[in-house]
């Protein structure tokens, strides 16, 4: 997920169901037959790098990183259509549905120049799968792994799980060497170990993290640049400034607002969007009073005009949305609106709600976020016409993720974009409260939600599995834990001679191919 930040996650592509977002054209950064070697990207974002270590992060800001810097069994398609081989050649499942066994490539080191087998895979899997691991959820369904040879895995699961080739293509099951390489956890977050294209040179926490060409990777010519730095930078002007000045090449994330002036740069800065498994959300706490009353959640949900967001936040640049899975996947149910702006319906159910009428509360907005500072501004003066006062609190963004991970808060924004091209992982994240994020930090609980999920996973027949995802949705929109507010694009601002750049569905960039003209 994302909260504001968050991270994570998607699904393969749904059949049928094409994802309106806006009049700016879907497109990628420019690409010239003749890949270059060298140069040096500087990508800017609001939110920092929190941790390297792959089996913690629920943030894409640290997720989107490790991804650069280790590999996993196998990826995910870029369109989010299925599952190709990395570090795992092939892969077979027994005639039980039980057993995956998957062959390992030959040839791969550690940038410490220790090879790749077996071992270092099943340590790796095996401490995501420890309860202190975020993402545990992910390997609960296996049993055991064995290592018949340095290069052949087995995995077994306790029961049938269709999810698992998608799984192995989850950052939190990333490879990295055995025991750490014997460094301690929190030493190896810090210092680590990988076998993908780029490998840490220096870290400055909550400033910027810069990651050299690892000069041993396995895939031959690969990559092109020289590094990569993270750059945080908070506020979404600076970041724009930055990019037009030339001290920068992509700016993650840039406002909407900014969106036109970036376009009408001359050609030095480019506006690319990508089709994406993101949803937005109004983050709601269930924990705390009054918002743990579903009338009061659906008061809020019914007085707030989607259309409005989106024509004014993201200029056009989204659809609104309904189900909180996101339509790029097959699992989305289009049947679901969510709660349709209607004051009369919000007043209806704020009376039939122990605060009849009305209360105090305050929404959390990070700081630098405009368009986040706009769309509170903009759901304040909506649910004040119900007697609801909210203030609007700005923290730095690394507090507002902390206030969103530990409860701390009473409205915020969120969003969730998924790692895998199978929907288990984010119906799981957004819906269950032991789906990594206690259900997008809403800390909403349903008993029946999480065994129709269980369920699904353990079904190889897709419309079988989607029946009881449409269930999911139906009870969590009655519930409404949450408001998704709109379907968006990935929208990046990047240099005119960057070359290659094009986001996954699922949300990682693969910067591996990326390349900059002189």
């Amino acid at each position: 997920m994302k909260a504001s930040p968050i991270g994570s996650c998607l699904l393969g592509l749904a059949a049928g169901v094409a994802m309106s977002v806006s009049p700016l054209a879907f497109s990628a950064a420019s690409a010239q037959d003749t890949p270059v070697r060298g140069g040096n990207l500087v990508m800017l974002r609001a939110e920092q790098l929190r941790t390297l270590l792959p089996s913690q992060p629920t943030d894409n800001a640290s997720i989107w990183v490790i991804e650069e810097v280790f590999d996993t069994l196998l990826l995910p398609k870029a369109d989010g259509t299925g599952v190709v081989p990395d570090l795992a050649t092939s892969w077979t499942q027994s005639s039980n549905g039980l057993e995956w066994t998957f062959h390992l490539r030959h040839g791969v080191t550690f940038t410490n120049g220790q090879p790749l087998t077996s071992k270092d895979v099943k340590f790796s899997i095996e401490q995501t799968a420890k309860p202190s691991s975020p993402f545990a959820f992910i390997d609960a369904s296996i049993a055991k792994i064995t290592t018949p040879d340095p290069y052949t895995v087995v995995i077994t699961t306790k029961k049938p799980f269709a999810p698992l080739p998608s799984d192995m293509a989850i950052f939190a099951n990333s490879i990295v060497p055995y025991n750490y390489a014997g460094m301690k956890p929190a030493d190896f977050a810090k210092h680590p170990i990988g076998s993908g294209p780029f490998m840490l040179k220096s870290w400055t926490p909550g400033v910027e993290a810069t990651f050299d060409r690892n000069p041993h990777y396995w895939r031959k010519g690969l990559p092109y640049l020289n590094s990569i730095t993270f750059k945080t930078v908070a506020d979404s002007n600076t970041r724009a400034n930055e990019v037009q000045g030339g001290q920068a090449q992509i700016d993650e994330f840039p406002a909407y607002s900014s969106i036109s002036a970036l376009q009408n740069s001359g050609g030095s800065v480019k506006v690319g969007t990508f089709p994406s498994s993101r949803v937005d959300f109004l983050s709601i706490n269930n924990t705390k009073k009054p918002f743990d009353n579903v009338d009061v959640r659906r008061a809020i949900a019914s007085a707030i005009n989607k259309n409005t967001l989106v024509k004014v936040v993201l200029f056009g640049h989204g659809t609104p949305a309904g189900a909180y899975m996101s339509p790029s996947s097959w699992s989305f149910d289009k049947s679901i609106k969510g709660y349709p702006y209607d004051m009369k319906a919000a007043k209806a159910y704020l009376k039939k709600s122990p605060v009849p009428n009305g209360f105090s509360g305050t929404i959390m907005v990070a700081s630098g976020n405009s368009d986040q500072q706009t769309m509170a501004q903009i759901i304040q003066a909506s649910v004040a016409k119900l007697g609801i006062k909210l203030t609007i609190q700005t923290l730095d963004p690394s507090a507002a993720y902390e206030a969103l991970q530990n409860g701390n808060y009473e409205i915020g924004f969120g969003y969730d974009t998924t790692d895998i091209v199978d929907p288990d992982e984010i119906i799981r994240f957004v819906g269950s409260y032991e789906g990594g994020s206690h259900s997008l930090y809403s800390f909403y609980k349903n008993k029946q939600i999480d065994e129709w999920i269980n369920k699904a996973a353990m079904l190889n027949d897709q419309a079988a599995r989607q029946k009881l995802y449409f269930k999911v949705e139906e009870q969590w929109n009655k519930d409404s834990p949450d408001v998704p507010l709109f379907y968006t694009p990935e929208v990046y601002a990047y240099s005119g001679n960057v070359h290659g750049f094009h986001p996954f569905v699922t949300g990682n960039y693969g910067l591996v191919n990326v390349w900059m003209s002189k």
